[in-house]
C-alpha cells in the first residue's frame, strides 16, 4: 500500500506523500541543467514545459533567457510551490503557470517554439495522442524535447495487479513515434551521467 501511494504521487505530488515526492524532484537538477544547451531558445521565443514540478526549470530558464515562459502541472501542491518560487515573474508576466491536466486543457495551434518536459512520458500510455497535441502546439521549426529513461531501467518495478502506474516506454519507440506524428530530424542524445536516460528531440518542419 506504502509504495502504492508513493508510485501515484509521483504522477500527481498531493498531501504528506507529496512532500515527500519533492526530495525527488530536486534530482531533476542536474537534468534541467543539461537540457539548457538543448534548448537555444532565441529571443522573444515562447517556450511551454510540461510537467514543470517545483517550477526550478522555469525558474533557472527565465534568469537567462529572454523568453516567454509557460508551464502546467495538475498536482495543487507542485502549482504552489513553482508560483511561489517564480511569484516575481509571474507577476510581471514573463512566466505563465497552469494548474490543469494537459490532456484535457486546450492550447491554441501554432503557440510554442519550444516544448519541453522531463519524467513525464512514464504517465501517459498512449503517447502518440499526447505527441499530435505537442505537434500542433508547436510553431514551425519549432521543437520538441523529450527526457526519458529507457524501458529497460523500469524492468524490476513491480506494479499493483489490474493498474499500471508507470508505462515503459523504449527510446526506440518514442523515436519511431515522433517520427508517425510528423516530427522531423529526430535526435536521441545521451545523458552523461545517467546510463539508458536520453534526450529526444524532434522538430516541426
Amino acid at each position: 500500500m506504502f509504495k502504492r501511494l508513493i508510485a501515484k504521487n509521483f504522477r500527481k505530488p498531493s498531501g504528506l506523500f507529496g512532500h515527500y515526492i519533492i526530495r525527488f524532484l530536486k534530482k531533476n537538477q542536474i537534468e534541467y541543467d543539461e537540457m539548457e544547451s538543448l534548448l537555444k531558445l532565441n529571443k522573444h521565443d515562447i517556450v511551454l514545459e510540461i510537467g514543470y514540478g517545483l517550477g526550478k526549470g522555469i525558474y533557472d530558464y527565465s534568469k537567462k533567457y529572454d523568453c516567454t515562459f509557460h508551464g502546467i502541472d495538475f498536482s495543487r501542491l507542485m502549482y504552489s510551490k513553482a508560483l511561489k518560487l517564480n511569484h516575481e515573474n509571474v507577476n510581471s508576466g514573463k512566466i505563465i503557470l497552469l494548474c490543469a491536466d494537459f490532456d484535457h486543457y486546450r492550447f491554441e495551434n501554432d503557440s510554442f517554439h519550444c516544448i519541453y518536459f522531463l519524467n513525464v512520458i512514464y504517465f501517459w500510455s498512449e503517447i502518440q495522442i499526447r505527441l499530435k497535441k505537442i505537434l500542433s502546439m508547436l510553431k514551425q521549426n519549432g521543437k520538441v524535447i523529450i527526457f526519458m529513461a529507457d524501458a529497460e531501467c523500469f524492468k524490476d518495478i513491480k506494479q499493483s495487479e489490474g493498474e499500471t502506474i508507470f508505462y515503459r516506454h523504449s527510446i526506440g519507440d518514442v523515436a519511431k513515434e515522433m517520427e508517425k506524428t510528423g516530427f522531423k530530424t529526430i535526435e536521441t542524445i545521451e545523458h552523461t551521467k545517467e546510463k539508458k536516460c536520453y534526450y529526444v528531440i524532434g522538430y516541426k518542419q
